[in-house]
C-alpha cells in the first residue's frame, strides 16, 4: 500500500520510529487545512507562515512521544495551537490586513457577480469571526474549519466539553447577531 493511502496514525507511528519518509504524506495531507487554521488565529501572513513550518518541525521533534493508535489530527491541531499560543505572547508586528486572513472559496464556474458576493461574504464573516473573543474564535475555527468534535477540542484546549459547547453557542450568536443587517 503506498504511504498516501495509510491511515494518519499509522504514518505518524513511522514517523515515531524515525522513518522521516511517512512525514511527506502527513504534511501534504493536512498542509491547507492547519495553514488555513494557523491563518484564522494568526493574523500576519510571514508570521503564519513561519508557524506552518514550526509545526512540522515540532511534530518531528516531539515524534517520541506520539502514542500509536491516538487521533493524530487532534494532537497535530494542539501542537498549533501551543505554537499560536506562543505568538499571541511574544511581541507583536503590525497585521497586513483583513485579506491576510480569508480563506477564498474555490468556486469554479460562476458568474462575476456571485464571486464579488461570494468574496464579500467571506470577507465579511472572516471580519467578525476576527473579532469574536480569542476563546471563541479559537472554537470556532476548529468546529466548523477543522470539524474536530467537541470532545477533541476540550482535549486540545485544555477546557470541559460543556466549557467548549459554551463559547461554540456564544461565538455563533455572537457571528448570528453582527451578520443580521447582511441578511
Amino acid at each position: 500500500m503506498h504511504p498516501r493511502d495509510e491511515r494518519d496514525e499509522w504514518l505518524m507511528a513511522q514517523v515515531a520510529l524515525c522513518q522521516r519518509e511517512s512525514l511527506e504524506p502527513l504534511v501534504r495531507r493536512y498542509a491547507g487545512p492547519l495553514y488555513g487554521f494557523i491563518r484564522r488565529m494568526i493574523r500576519d501572513t510571514h508570521q503564519c507562515d513561519d508557524l506552518f513550518q514550526e509545526v512540522f518541525v515540532a511534530v518531528w521533534q516531539k515524534r517520541r512521544t506520539y502514542q500509536f493508535p491516538r487521533p493524530f489530527k487532534p494532537w497535530l491541531f494542539t501542537i498549533a495551537l501551543n505554537k499560536c499560543r506562543a505568538a499571541f505572547r511574544a511581541p507583536t508586528r503590525p497585521a497586513t490586513g483583513l485579506e491576510s486572513i480569508i480563506d477564498q472559496p474555490a468556486v469554479a464556474d460562476v458568474t462575476p457577480a456571485e464571486k464579488i458576493t461570494a468574496t464579500e461574504t467571506t470577507q465579511i464573516v472572516a471580519r467578525i469571526v476576527q473579532q469574536l473573543p480569542p476563546q471563541q474564535r479559537l472554537v470556532v475555527a476548529l468546529r466548523i474549519w477543522e470539524g474536530l468534535s467537541y470532545a477533541e477540542i476540550a482535549r486540545m484546549v485544555g477546557r470541559t466539553e460543556a466549557t467548549v459547547r459554551s463559547n461554540m453557542h456564544h461565538g455563533l450568536a455572537a457571528l448570528r447577531k453582527a451578520l443580521e443587517p447582511y441578511l
